[in-house]
């Protein structure tokens, strides 16, 4: 299927869905990536005969340099995924470091899409980018911005915080959650975590946004 047509990745995922169906509890696809998860060697292999099978019996190819499998670890969608957590891959956080300052409103856009691929492990992430998206404001969208201090530092800070390589945890459904909620006069902020054997909290995710316009109006309690 040529993916230069506007309706192929619905087509190919609608098509992947089907084809996979019934192996939802240990297999993930997207497009033309499958993640297949399993709790021991033993099973995984039985997981890998019933997907390889599906695929052979549509006469689809996959290419074998392109897999990797009985790994501990995978690389899938810009993420390390196993062992019950996942963290960015290095060679994105290294793309993010060396992106240099933008100058126009086109760059600072990339470069937001960029970092905010990954603001699930990020603490307040919308509050730390809020200089560089206010840099956006105005109808010219290809215009030059003014790169403040505060964007420097903004940014600063999101590479700071993904050169310390974040990790988060896979939910585990049988322990208790706990929420924790920061809110501000601009925005809001929540961390999922749960406590391991050892009492140790581990995040899960973080969320966060802006407050709309309405909202900046609410009083403390509301926010």
């Amino acid at each position: 299927m040529p993916f230069g047509l506007v309706s192929a990745p619905f087509t190919f995922s609608k098509f992947m869905a089907e084809l996979l169906k019934g192996c939802e509890d240990f297999c993930v696809p997207y497009l033309d990536d499958v993640a297949i998860f399993s709790n021991s060697l033993d099973e995984h292999v039985k997981h890998l005969d019933v997907i390889l099978g599906k695929i052979g019996n549509d006469k689809l190819k996959i290419k074998p340099s392109k897999c990797s499998l009985g790994r501990k670890t995978v690389k899938y969608l810009g993420h390390v995924v196993g062992n019950g957590i996942r963290s960015p891959v290095e060679a994105k956080i290294q793309a993010i470091v060396n992106f240099p300052a933008p100058k126009t409103k086109t760059e600072i856009r990339r470069l937001i899409r960029m970092i905010g691929y990954y603001s699930r492990y990020i603490k307040n992430y919308a509050k730390i980018v809020e200089p560089l998206t206010n840099a956006l404001r105005g109808k010219n969208k290809r215009e030059q911005i003014t790169w403040t201090p505060e964007c420097q530092t903004a940014f600063d800070t999101i590479k700071g915080k993904l050169v310390e390589r974040p990790v988060l945890h896979a939910p585990d459904y049988s322990k208790p959650f706990i929420t924790q909620v920061d809110s501000s006069n601009t925005g809001t902020g929540v961390v999922l975590c749960q406590r391991d054997e050892k009492g140790e909290e581990h995040p899960i995710l973080y969320l966060s946004r802006k407050f709309i316009k309405a909202e900046l109006t609410y009083c403390t309690t509301e926010k």
